[in-house]
């Protein structure tokens, strides 16, 4: 991979601010990005890597330094984010980098790094136990600092995270849980949590960190409607299993906005094997198309942040 390349490119993001809106530009520009990530072996690569860990300290520079009114909304990699609300940072799915099944990849977070995120977290949420979702060194840093860790039952098992409050049992002002399973296959199904972030603005985000099924999403829906809440945002994967696809449910019942969640996602990609890594952004804007062009998707890359008005 050619890092200038890849710089490049991102420069030119920098120049096209991201926004809730069509935009050819950006479109091109992450097409483009398609590109350069879709080589074999790229999360092995040194460029990609390094490139990777100047996002992260990227984010941590903007966190600490915003002190604007809007929650701010930061990307840092695949499904993990990093919200900013008057002055209260919370992470959701935040994971160490690309963890593939085997072999090694060049795209890891440094021990410096996770000493940061852990400084300027203060909530840290866990959707479901799979590894590109969780990251266990920074949950211990977290909790070695006294910082509230929320996740379900099966991962503080999983992962042996000490001082975690499992959600099944957590409640909070500025944020509603519901813990379901995931998946309809029952020897395979494992517990996931649905988060719906309250924010200072009033608005609402809906979090639920992987594939859906019918089941599990409408019951998801219906704990939305008992709590007598609304969606303005959602951050989710266009997959699912089974019934309809939840783009299209969500998009028909609150005509909420939609960020991109579990894209280029390289631990589920073999080694040796190009293309996507879970979906491209090329998917992603198929997937999305309708409320695309109605003005109300937003795709964010590694580093870059927006508004939540």
């Amino acid at each position: 991979m050619n890092y200038s390349d890849l710089d490049a490119v991102f420069r030119q993001f920098q120049s096209v601010p991201p926004r809730f809106a069509v935009d050819p530009v950006r479109q091109q520009l992450l097409l483009q990005m398609d590109e350069l990530l879709s080589e074999a072996d790229s999360e092995t690569d040194f460029e990609l890597g390094r490139f990777y860990r100047e996002r992260v300290d990227q984010i941590i520079r903007e966190v600490k330094a915003y002190t604007g009114d809007a929650p701010r909304l930061w990307k840092l990699y695949s499904s993990g984010f990093l919200l900013k609300d008057r002055g209260r940072v919370t992470a959701i799915d935040i994971n160490g980098g690309c963890t593939p099944d085997s072999g090694r990849t060049r795209m890891i977070l440094h021990e410096a790094q996770f000493e940061a995120l852990s400084d300027i977290i203060d909530e840290y949420y866990n959707t479901h136990s799979h590894r590109d979702h969780i990251s266990a060194d920074l949950c211990d840093l977290l909790a070695a600092k006294g910082k509230l860790i929320v996740m379900p039952q099966e991962a503080i098992r999983r992962w042996l995270i000490s001082g975690a409050v499992p959600a099944e049992e957590f409640s909070a002002p500025h944020v509603n849980v519901f813990v379901d399973y995931q998946g309809t296959d029952v020897k395979k199904r494992l517990r996931c949590a649905m988060y719906l972030f309250t924010l200072s603005n009033g608005k609402t985000i809906f979090w639920r960190g992987d594939i859906y099924h019918q089941e599990g999403f409408s019951a998801c829906l219906d704990m939305i409607d008992s709590w007598g809440k609304t969606v303005d945002y959602a951050s989710l994967t266009p997959y699912y299993s089974s019934g309809e696809a939840p783009v299209d449910i969500l998009d028909r019942k609150y005509s909420c906005c939609f960020l991109n969640c579990h894209e280029w996602e390289f631990s589920h990609r073999r080694f040796g094997i190009t293309g996507p890594a879970t979906q491209c952004f090329e998917e992603l804007y198929e997937k999305f198309a309708v409320p695309y062009q109605d003005n109300r998707v937003l795709f964010l890359f590694w580093g870059e942040s927006t508004a939540l008005g």
